[in-house]
């Protein structure tokens, strides 16, 4: 049976990869975050930007260890499917909303990972769930009444 998307066939090959004995080096890895640090964090302007940081990401995804590979890909698809919006075609936009969406855990994920593993703060990922956060208990101001002074 044919893939008929590229995407089909790359979310194959990252299948195949993973199923090898070692996945990919966290080393191997990092180095090459960071040898693309600045390609990374650069926004695309142009299609032909658009096309070199999907490759980009794809080719990243051929080095990531397996403990983050999942996630990886799962951003590689993410782009891939964001490459593909057309402007003013309201199907593809929602196609590429619904993506991040679903890849949104995937994208901290791999945020959390490269920052801890590899020292590379990526930008901050927009999500659709609020954070986390802690209320401290509420501790009613004291006027002084029913102290002991000395």
């Amino acid at each position: 049976m044919r893939c008929r998307t590229f995407a089909l066939s790359t979310c194959a090959f990252a299948l195949i990869a993973a199923c090898g004995d070692d996945g990919g080096s966290t080393e191997r890895f990092c180095d090459e975050i960071l040898t693309n640090r600045d390609a990374i964090l650069t926004t695309p302007a142009t299609a032909d930007e658009i096309d070199d940081f999907v490759g980009l990401y794809r080719r990243l995804g051929e080095a990531a260890p397996l403990a983050i590979g999942e996630e990886w890909q799962a951003l590689v698809v993410n782009y891939e499917t964001a490459s593909t919006v057309e402007p003013g075609d309201a199907e593809s936009v929602q196609r590429a909303v619904e993506t991040a969406l679903r890849t949104e855990r995937s994208a901290v994920a791999v945020r959390e990972w490269v920052s801890t593993n590899c020292g590379v703060d990526l930008p901050e990922v927009p999500t659709m769930q609020p954070p986390a956060t802690t209320v401290a208990p509420s501790v009613p101001p004291t006027d002084g009444a029913g102290e002991e002074g000395g």
